[in-house]
């Protein structure tokens, strides 16, 4: 059984009787679940755009334009809200 498939009969659980009355709305969280998945993956673009705003962010340490420290918590947590940002910008295009 799939996570989709676990999650869908949490919300909607099996009906034992014939007339199955959540059968619908299991097969639409399941196609949801899946479609929000696909959405979520990573592709190549996201990775060439990480590379580039963690290039970007060195930068900013080596001109001491941040006071972030290289492979620290402040230094992923800033790339994660520049990619975060990236990607809102680009979906209102």
């Amino acid at each position: 059984m799939t996570k989709a498939e676990e999650r869908a009969l949490e919300k909607y659980p099996a009906n034992k009787t014939v007339f199955d009355k959540y059968e619908k709305q299991r097969y639409a969280y399941i196609c949801g679940y899946i479609q929000a998945e696909k959405d979520n993956e990573l592709t190549w673009e996201d990775m060439r755009e990480l590379h580039i705003i963690f290039a970007e962010i060195d930068v900013d340490i080596e001109l001491c334009k941040t006071n972030i420290k290289k492979e620290t918590l402040g230094y992923y947590q800033e790339v994660l809200k520049r990619f975060k940002k990236l990607k809102e910008n680009n979906e209102k295009k």
